[in-house]
């Protein structure tokens, strides 16, 4: 407590709640420094909903102060509502002094996790630091947060840091407010933290340097285990085949690309093509991995991304990551198979589980789950109470789109225009989930939960929607789900909404795309938006995916959509690829496509063709999708791209990295059609068809459908006298449509709405649904 000067001029007594991002950020010392800087009494402190501060002195101190408040605060720090409230003058209140954290009121936020700072990886690199090679250094402006959080307010009693006693150093600078560790909750050092080991899989610890031996195993074609702050990841030499090929099998991960971690960013800028955006976010506290173009001198093994143009970087973010790299980088040898080695650089870093599980967060967990995929673990014993995976950012040339938000962005609020009367809960869709808690005009959105037909995967979902509710102490008052009636997440938010006795509204899924993206830009009113994606549960019951919709928040209308195609095998058609590609056939060719070559290429046995060609004819358990995300299958089979999708978008990402090798001009004659308000693409089927390379039809394709979409979408804005236009979907993860699209349609005189911060594939449905139950219980249309 600091005993502060006689203040000049009348006294004015003034308390402030900030709500918002504002614990274990280093904001109470900021404040404690601000207010005693000038001259002012009072105090700081936590509380469950955020920072209460009380200030005491001439009004025009308190004036600067708040000023200050706002235009200086901690980097980390992010307001959501700040409330004032003028009190009595208190004259015992002559210093000002942080108070110790009240457990009172609803949380507003709890902090995400950012990478290690600056200042603490060069004190780690300092031989006579205290926290020299410590590889869990941190402070108030870097670290762990959401990751290691029991409850709020954050205080290290509620942290998974609460096992560890401070040792006098280490509670001299907690203790300290000039200091950089002042109440940094997980604040240790190697003689009172966490330990970091390297052990073999069944637990036995290698003896010597833990960094060391962990490098030892990469350099000898082994895969590591490595413990983050989210989880565990595997990791291998990104240089050696054998070692990638081996990760690929024992992780049952068939084409899904794998990540790179490189030790710097001009080591990822020698891989990819970085704009200045891309660079920006890949040092930024989040840290994600970043999806941008292979630069064509780069030599990598295939297995790395086969087929595709675009590779996953990111760079270190823990000590440990920086301290592996150290170890690396010190190395002269052999690769494994031959090559020369003079330090190792990049790193295929992917998430620990088996394809599609959730990530293992917990030592003993890591040596059951991971036995038989990895060799060796490098960790720590500071527990993990969640699993929050990396987050992705696809760099297109003039936008940055989020493809999975977790890691460093959840459990972040984003703020929509309109404001909920009742607290609710959105479970989201079945695949790429996530889910949300409403809060007046704040949507609280949970990490990427993955896909839920995954047991693993389903029961985290179940445990995250507990995990936001107690942590934020919030009852939903209504449950918003997809109107997709066999979806796990439905069936679920049936069960709780019974259970909690509380309403349940169905949202309907392109419905739910639409109000995401003109919720994030704000805009209330009715407009324009284009939904592409694989598959969502139409009005009509059935499989919608290529919709031109004139919506708002509250309501849509559905104006026109693609020309469905019926898929033979329903849902089979979404892995096997041919059968969206023998529906397109018959589009183009009537009954007669069978007897057409391509039928025969796509289909060689003579049997299974006729039955799917049966099939389809009579319309005998055949799916009809308008999806355009079928289309992109369809078409990338009748390329001869590929057959089968091994993971969600494959064929579509490998058709667009056909596409983005052909340089050559195309035609400009239009090879669709519309009629009634309903977009035809198989006038384009015969050209798909020619013996041009893949490259040129491809592109060619892609360009047809940027073009046929954006005519579909000029018309009805002509015919409804709507100027703006939103673009959202899985299938817009695609920037040569994207690109296209927004040129065209820029050029026609429409606004284009793109995602910036909310996922445009079924990672940004739970905000949508937010979005449309806060409009329709404004209406009162619900609930």
């Amino acid at each position: 407590m600091r005993r502060l000067m006689p203040a000049i001029g009348p006294l004015e007594h003034r308390s402030m709640l900030i709500q918002g991002q504002v614990q274990g950020v280093g904001f109470r010392p900021f404040v404690y420094k601000l207010a005693t800087q000038l001259n002012l009494a009072g105090f700081v402190c936590n509380d469950s909903q955020g920072v209460v501060i009380h200030l005491q002195g001439p009004a025009s101190t308190i004036q600067k102060m708040t000023h200050a408040l706002v235009t200086n605060r901690p980097p980390l720090a992010v307001f959501h509502h700040v409330e004032h409230k003028k009190l009595p003058v208190d004259l015992e209140m002559t210093s000002f002094y942080i108070a110790p954290s009240q457990a009172q009121g609803q949380p507003s936020a709890v902090t995400v996790d950012v990478a290690v700072c600056p200042d603490c990886l060069t004190e780690m690199r300092q031989d006579a630091d205290q926290r020299h090679r410590y590889g869990l250094i941190n402070c108030t402006n870097c670290g762990p947060r959401y990751t290691i959080t029991h409850a709020v307010p954050y205080d290290r009693p509620s942290t998974t840091m609460a096992g560890f006693e401070m040792c006098p150093a280490c509670q001299s600078q907690y203790d300290d407010p000039a200091d950089r560790r002042f109440h940094a909750q997980p604040i240790a050092c190697a003689a009172c933290g966490p330990v970091v080991q390297c052990v073999d899989p069944q637990g036995a610890v290698l003896t010597g340097d833990p960094y060391q031996q962990a490098a030892a195993l990469l350099l000898a074609g082994k895969v590591l285990a490595i413990k983050g702050l989210g989880g565990f990841h595997l990791a291998v030499c990104a240089h050696d085949a054998a070692g990638v090929e081996r990760l690929r099998t024992r992780k049952q991960r068939d084409g899904k690309p794998f990540a790179l971690m490189c030790c710097d960013l001009a080591t990822a800028e020698s891989l990819v093509q970085l704009t200045k955006e891309a660079k920006r976010e890949l040092l930024s506290p989040p840290s994600p991995i970043v999806l941008a173009r292979a630069k064509s001198e780069v030599v990598l093994p295939a297995g790395i991304a086969r087929g595709m143009q675009r590779l996953g970087v990111m760079l270190p973010y823990t000590p440990m990551q920086h301290l592996l790299f150290d170890a690396l980088g010190n190395v002269q040898g052999k690769l494994p198979g031959g090559g020369r080695l003079s330090g190792v650089g990049v790193l295929v870093m992917t998430s620990a589980n088996v394809s599609d599980e959730p990530l293992v967060i917990d030592n003993d967990e890591a040596l059951t789950r991971l036995s038989g995929i990895c060799d060796g673990l490098l960790w720590h014993d500071r527990p993990i109470v969640r699993c929050v995976d990396d987050s992705v950012l696809l760099a297109m040339k003039d936008h940055l789109l989020p493809v999975r938000r977790s890691r460093g962005y959840a459990p972040g609020s984003v703020k929509m225009p309109v404001a909920a009367a009742k607290p609710g809960l959105c479970v989201g869709g079945e695949l790429k989930n996530t889910v949300a808690l409403v809060r007046e005009d704040q949507v609280i959105l949970s990490q990427h939960l993955g896909d839920l037909t995954h047991v693993l995967a389903y029961e985290h979902f179940c445990k995250a929607i507990t995990d936001l509710c107690d942590l934020y102490e919030v009852k939903p008052q209504w449950i918003a789900c997809d109107q997709h009636p066999v979806y796990l997440s439905t069936q679920y938010a049936k069960t709780l909404a019974k259970q909690w006795g509380v309403p349940l509204l169905k949202v309907q899924h392109h419905h739910a795309h639409a109000a995401a993206v003109l919720a994030e830009h704000g805009c209330t009113s009715s407009a324009l938006a284009m939904i592409c994606d694989g598959v969502g549960y139409g009005e009509d019951g059935q499989s919608w995916g290529g919709e031109l919709l004139m919506a708002n928040m509250a309501e849509f209308h559905r104006l026109a959509h693609l020309r469905p195609l019926d898929l033979p095998g329903g849902d089979a058609a979404a892995k096997d690829i041919r059968r969206s590609g023998l529906a397109f056939l018959h589009q183009a060719f009537g009954d007669d496509f069978l007897s057409h070559p391509a039928a025969q290429q796509l289909i060689p046995q003579d049997d299974e063709r006729a039955m799917l060609g049966h099939m389809i004819q009579r319309k005998m358990n055949c799916a009809t999708s308008t999806a355009v995300g079928r289309l992109f299958d369809a078409a990338a089979a009748l390329i001869g791209i590929c057959d089968h999708n091994q993971f969600e978008g494959h064929a579509p990402m490998l058709l667009e990295s056909q596409a983005d090798q052909w340089t050559e001009p195309l035609t400009n004659q239009p090879l669709f059609r519309i009629h009634q308000r309903v977009l035809d693409m198989s006038p384009l089927v015969k050209h798909l068809l020619s013996d041009t390379s893949p490259a040129c039809r491809a592109a060619l394709f892609h360009d047809q459908l940027a073009w046929g979409l954006s005519q579909l979408i000029i018309d009805e804005s002509q015919r409804m006298q709507l100027g703006v236009v939103a673009l959202s979907g899985g299938v817009f993860c695609n920037e040569r449509l994207v690109t296209r699209m927004s040129n065209q349609l820029t050029h026609a005189g429409l606004k284009v709405l793109l995602h910036q911060k909310i996922p445009a594939n079924d990672g940004g449905l739970a905000y949508g649904q937010a979005a449309v139950a806060a409009a329709r219980l404004e209406a009162n249309t619900c609930v």
